[in-house]
């Protein structure tokens, strides 16, 4: 018996001497699925960017997420940053490093719709990192990962540690659905979402923009986009960089008398 099936039954005080059948087992009940059902959903076609400016050496980004986000929401605005040298940090929740063995450990799944066959090395642990330490805060979308990471309590402490220390945060499509259950920001704050979030955002007291590719909220430092279509991903990327630029040149501008 594996491992996890052990604390499996051991959890629910279920007899181990008794045969019981697990969920997996439903495969051969049904039909594999056929190669010409596409399951990598819409090839978005990803955003060009005209040059290297701003440059964001010094910029300060935490990425925190979970298995499943888009592919295109996460490598473009990583590529974007790390391009004009910010620092990202992946950052994803301990267990996903100790209870994934091996080579798995920290891997983290990312998605295209329903296809799931590249992943990614995070390069932190939640447990092992501050808000203190970053400049802005990334939430991605993705129909798993902001449903694991929005009931996580650790998560959604980052998300109100990072609030409360006036930090950027930005959140693409499905990713705002966390900020609802973070509870960090105030009735009134401007957002945008993917269309399917969007009673969800207004119902928590977001005022909901329609038909922007990207929302800044400048008093509550909020950036959100509502898909990956490239003029979404290029506006959320472009506004997270302009943020990066003032916030640096702010750093580095004399003291006034």
């Amino acid at each position: 018996m594996a491992q996890g099936e052990q604390r499996l039954l051991s959890y629910f005080n279920i007899d181990r001497d008794i045969p019981h059948m697990y969920s997996h087992e439903l495969e051969t009940e049904y039909n594999p699925i056929p190669p010409a059902l596409n399951l990598a959903g819409a090839n978005y076609l990803l955003p060009e960017f005209s040059d290297m400016n701003p440059e964001l050496t010094g910029f300060r980004v935490a990425l925190v997420m979970s298995h499943g986000p888009e592919l295109s929401e996460f490598h473009v605005p990583v590529r974007y940053l790390r391009d004009r040298g910010a620092v990202v940090d992946v950052i994803t929740e301990d267990w996903v490093f100790d209870d994934q063995p091996g080579e798995a450990s920290g891997m983290v799944v990312l998605a295209q719709f329903l296809a799931v066959n590249v992943c990614v090395r995070a390069d932190k642990r939640l447990s092992n990192v501050k808000a203190a330490d970053y400049d802005a805060l990334i939430i991605l979308g993705g129909a798993w990962n902001p449903i694991i990471l929005r009931s996580k309590d650790a998560v959604l402490e980052f998300i109100r540690d990072s609030y409360s220390r006036r930090m950027l945060i930005a959140a693409i499509c499905h990713g705002p659905q966390v900020l609802v259950s973070a509870k960090a920001f105030p009735a009134g704050t401007r957002v945008t979402g993917v269309k399917d979030i969007r009673v969800d955002l207004r119902n928590a007291g977001f005022v909901v923009v329609e038909d922007r590719p990207v929302v800044y909220d400048e008093n509550e430092r909020l950036i959100t986009s509502p898909d990956p279509q490239p003029e979404s991903q290029k506006a959320f990327c472009e506004a997270i960089g302009d943020y990066g630029k003032r916030l640096l040149a702010e750093r580095t501008s004399p003291v006034s008398a």
